[in-house]
């Protein structure tokens, strides 16, 4: 008798464990071709490029412990995958759903076809914790605002039977197939090599390094969390993001860990919140799929932008002369992550004093984090422009140098990354410019040769942004 052949096609949930699609077409064949397809036209930062190498790189390893491997291509999907079906007989293919307008559309196109030669196709969520069509106010539509989504999903979440799938009754095909890849030859890591190496110091990757993050996390920071959260000079976050937007880890085991964990409830419930708001972000990716693009609130499309490329490349090099900005921008470029504190504190900035689009922010941040993940950062960059579905409000700027001494009073997250203000004392490391000359020859440093001199005028761009607001809003 044949053997029945099944294909799953891992995209955003590189791991074996909790991946239904992987799990229920365990069920229904005897071999399982695993495979993955880099397609090229699909833009990917170059931060999140040499995350996805070595997360490649992992999934392999475990395939290999149960006696296979990753079958690697590279191209057109919808090419790649006719040429393996019409190579070998197969009668399943599964995946996980992705939920931006292209991957519905290519997704679609694919399914259809298989069904047409009569595979049997199945998809599963396997990176949300409910998909967008799933939580709905009483009207029937979707959620514009995330608290009273939030409410909606968590109860839906209690409500529903969750079960974590497991990697143990799984069976994989052990034989070659044509024009198959090894990782390398994605060249992922180039051509920035050096940087990508640098960030990559800072990570462990892949779905074992995850689920210990999440053990470490729950067990020695959670506790805190409410409060910790928000303390970039303090090490309270779970730093779980990129894990969560590969799929290293899904955000279903994240929900059930922290519930049965002895955590009390404001923290546990805060913690889960942000993951809430990942799902939020896709609630709305998915209603307004040009987020990415155009600001959701229309009346932000005649809002008087700047275009600045001298202090775009400013900001994005950390050499504004506002500390905690600077300190943000270099922890990006160091780390391939910020705190998120901080993120909204540089997106103010950049959205507000310097009048910048969101856009240029979003894609940079795009290029270099780790997680930089197509929902999450384009909701983001829309919440603290004001221009989202629920944003902050226009007129909520930032105050750079009232936030780094509430969330930073030492300042040393800001030393941590700018090592020159290391001498100053507290009272100026968020202001460096409010000393006077004779205190800067005391310390030894001179601002403009230390560290520069701000390039903006905070209180003056504060009001010249309001005003741009208003006139949007009249």
């Amino acid at each position: 008798m044949t053997d029945r052949i099944g294909i799953h096609w891992f995209r955003l949930d590189l791991r074996l464990n909790d991946n239904p699609a992987l799990y229920e077409l365990s069920k229904e064949v005897d071999k399982i071709i695993p495979i993955y397809i880099y397609e090229e036209n699909i833009e990917i930062g170059h931060a999140s490029k040499c995350w996805l190498e070595k997360s490649l790189e992992c999934l392999d390893n475990e395939l290999a412990k149960l006696d296979s491997k990753l079958y690697v291509f590279k191209g057109n999907s919808k090419k790649i995958i006719h040429r393996i079906i019409e190579d070998k007989n197969i009668s399943h293919f599964s995946w996980n759903r992705l939920y931006d307008k292209y991957s519905i559309i290519r997704d679609k196109e694919i399914k259809s076809s298989l069904n047409k030669k009569s595979i049997v196709c199945n998809t599963f969520n396997g990176y949300l914790l409910s998909e967008p069509w799933e939580v709905k106010n009483k009207s029937g539509n979707f959620f514009k605002v995330f608290t009273p989504f939030w409410k909606t999903n968590f109860e839906i979440l209690i409500n529903k039977k969750l079960s974590l799938s497991s990697s143990s009754k799984y069976n994989f095909y052990k034989k070659n197939i044509n024009s198959v890849l090894k990782i390398k030859e994605l060249q992922l890591n180039m051509p920035k090599k050096e940087w990508m190496n640098r960030i990559l110091s800072y990570w462990d990757i892949g779905e074992n390094a995850a689920k210990l993050k999440l053990k470490k996390f729950i067990n020695n920071k959670l506790f805190n969390y409410s409060t910790g959260r928000d303390r970039p000079d303090s090490d309270f976050t779970s730093k779980i993001s990129p894990h969560l937007h590969y799929g290293e880890i899904s955000p279903l085991r994240i929900f059930n860990e922290v519930m049965k964990s002895n955590i009390d409830e404001n923290n546990k419930k805060k913690y889960l919140s942000e993951i809430g708001w990942r799902d939020f972000s896709y609630n709305l990716l998915f209603n307004y799929p040009a987020m990415t693009e155009f600001p959701i609130q229309s009346k932000f499309k005649k809002f008087p932008w700047l275009r600045d490329k001298k202090n775009l490349h400013t900001w994005k090099l950390g050499k504004t002369g506002i500390p905690i900005v600077d300190a943000g921008m270099k922890e990006l470029y160091e780390m391939g992550w910020m705190h998120n504190r901080v993120r909204m504190i540089v997106g103010s900035f950049l959205t507000k004093n310097l009048l910048i689009h969101w856009k240029e922010g979003e894609r940079w941040f795009f290029d270099t984090l780790v997680d930089a993940d197509i929902g999450s950062n384009s909701a983001g960059w829309q919440w603290i422009a004001g221009s989202g579905a629920d944003a902050s409000p226009y007129f909520r700027i930032f105050n750079p140098i009232l936030q780094g001494k509430k969330f930073d009073p030492k300042g040393q997250y800001v030393k941590k990354f700018l090592p020159s203000l290391d001498k100053i004392p507290e009272k100026f490391i968020h202001s460096p410019w409010e000393m006077t000359d004779g205190e800067q020859e005391r310390y030894n440093f001179i601002l403009g040769r230390d560290y520069p001199k701000p390039i903006i005028d905070l209180n003056e761009t504060r009001k010249r942004a309001l005003a741009a607001f208003k006139k949007i809003s009249e």
